[in-house]
């Protein structure tokens, strides 16, 4: 179905896109380059990715621009400290409402096994099959982007050959030659344009945030280990760094330093 609609999508556009075709050269703004530039690319994509795919990478693009990985990764350092204190001083309700109130997936779902106790290997397990299913939408993001960054200069390129073709089917009027190789090499600048304003630099961060949210899996992942079996503090303020001692530091000056 995806096959379909994509290439329907590509037919509309040359069909529309040849309905403001023209010789007369009025500016940058051509609306030839636009529509054909707009939709060709987006057609390949859909023809290329099945939609779980495409979902998955606008889900990659919302979280790129709006998550931010340093305060995330501030938040779970702290979050994480006072989980492992929680636990460690067998206040399950406390330990339970920190695991609640925590709106990393890996996180509820790692501090709900240690809680019930689940065996340290099973709780790696699981860390490594829910942190790849995360990632894999980043992963889904990156592609697709980085595939619309190949189409569109390629569509350009079609786009100008195109033009030329049609330029040189009318060399009658040389008066129109320079304005109708002008139209021609928009669908190329265009497509340039795209590629490496919008598509690639979008590709680029998503790999960015792929790169980084890795990292605060990995943070949530070791030290959830460490609490299920049941190190001390200093080792989990090992793992966290900076965020962690902060974090351990400021909960021994407000509750007069019970630290385990």
């Amino acid at each position: 179905m995806h096959v379909l609609i994509g290439a329907m999508i590509i037919v509309a556009s040359f069909l529309l896109a040849f309905r403001y075709m023209s010789m007369d050269f009025d500016g940058f703004l051509n609306y030839y380059a636009l529509i054909l530039l707009g939709g060709t690319p987006l057609g390949l994509a859909i023809m290329t990715y099945r939609f779980s795919t495409l979902g998955r990478a606008i889900k990659a693009l919302g979280h790129g621009l709006i998550n931010n990985p340093m305060r995330e990764r501030r938040r779970l350092a702290e979050n994480l400290i006072a989980f492992g204190r929680a636990v460690r001083s067998d206040r399950p309700s406390e330990a339970a409402a920190i695991v609640d109130g925590e709106k990393d997936a890996l996180f509820r779902h790692l501090g709900q096994q240690v809680i019930q106790q689940d065996d340290p290997e099973e709780i790696e397990l699981d860390a490594l099959i829910v942190g790849r299913r995360q990632l894999d939408t980043y992963r889904a993001g990156e592609k697709v982007f980085k595939s619309l960054g190949d189409f569109a200069p390629a569509m350009g390129m079609i786009g100008t050959v195109i033009g030329l073709i049609l330029l040189l089917a009318n060399m009658r009027d040389f008066e129109k030659l320079g304005p109708g190789m002008a139209i021609a090499l928009l669908t190329t600048f265009y497509g340039l344009l795209l590629a490496h304003l919008l598509y690639l630099p979008i590709a680029r961060l998503i790999a960015d945030r792929r790169s980084q949210r890795a990292e605060n899996l990995n943070l949530v992942a070791e030290t959830m280990l460490k609490i299920a079996r049941r190190r001390p503090l200093h080792e989990i303020q090992q793992i966290v760094g900076k965020e962690g001692a902060r974090a351990i530091n400021g909960a021994d000056g407000t509750r007069g330093g019970t630290s385990r």
